[in-house]
């Protein structure tokens, strides 16, 4: 069985495809196959994928017949068919340097208290030209999973980009992905909050993935719609709800998500905290 599962979820992304195949199947790693699972595309997609269908490391090349709405759906299905010991979310419009999967698996395969790795991140355009490397990004990190909930993912997405990481398969078991599908562009936000809970997660200093940054992007339209605000409050109050989160935590989050929101923003699902802090901001600006 191959060492590695790459999960392709893909949905219209046909413009971008030969360079993410390129990059996944130009790994200096080879061990892992290649799962494919295009979303009832609408353009090209899957003829581009019929070019790289000899690749005997693509065991499956999967095409809904109607489109499911949800790339959390698409996940779920390709961790099912996964025969992998890690998982690789490889979104069909990112790139990869050619030794992501080594570095890696370089560190999960040494330390097997280490449930997931991700790299830092170059951000692309449509061109694939450089546009951004965020600043905090820097330097080697490791924390626990009491750490990731306490001082990152009460503030967002610690892992904002899929691409970035690689994990084990058996931290999914206890996802609920009834729930994942409930959400239209943050679930992924709950998918690590999931599995980094009770292992430990490792950041490499290392510029491995390149997030494309387009009109189509989830990460843009969620920013657009303001679901980073009404769906992100509902993560953090799971994460309230089932673990371990002191006042003071709580406190200095609440303080933190009101001062973001827009002037009279009031998101369905607002933390009474949250909703507290945000008053008084309106009161006293």
């Amino acid at each position: 069985m191959p060492k590695v599962s790459v999960i392709l979820p893909n949905y219209n992304h046909a413009a971008y495809l030969p360079e993410r195949l390129e990059s996944v199947l130009g790994q200096d790693f080879r061990d892992f196959e290649v799962i494919i699972l295009d979303d009832h595309s609408s353009d090209n997609s899957l003829t581009v994928f019929q070019k790289y269908a000899s690749d005997k490391r693509i065991t499956h090349l999967l095409e809904n017949d109607t489109n499911s709405g949800s790339t959390f759906i698409q996940w779920e299905k390709g961790l099912r068919l996964a025969q992998g010991k890690y998982i690789w979310i490889a979104e069909s419009d990112d790139i990869a340097s050619p030794t992501f999967l080594s570095e890696a698996l370089s560190v999960l395969e040494n330390d097997k208290n280490t449930g997931v790795v991700f790299t830092s991140s170059v951000w692309i355009d449509e061109k694939s030209l450089e546009i951004h490397r965020p600043d905090h990004e820097t330097g080697n990190r490791r924390w626990s999973g009491a750490q990731l909930l306490q001082d990152e993912f009460l503030q967002g997405p610690l892992i904002y980009n899929a691409s970035s990481a690689v994990f084990r398969k058996n931290l999914t078991e206890k996802v609920d992905f009834g729930a994942l599908r409930t959400f239209r562009y943050t679930g992924d936000w709950l998918f690590w909050v999931q599995v980094a809970a009770g292992t430990q997660v490792v950041r490499l200093d290392k510029r491995l993935n390149f997030f494309r940054r387009h009109d189509g992007n989830v990460s843009f339209k969620s920013e657009r719609e303001g679901l980073l605000f009404t769906e992100g409050f509902r993560i953090i109050r799971y994460i309230y709800d089932h673990y371990p989160v002191s006042f003071l935590t709580r406190r200095e989050t609440a303080l933190r998500w009101a001062r973001k929101l827009p002037k009279g923003a009031v998101p369905p699902g607002l933390p009474a905290e949250v909703r507290f802090y945000h008053r008084l901001f309106q009161i006293f600006k």
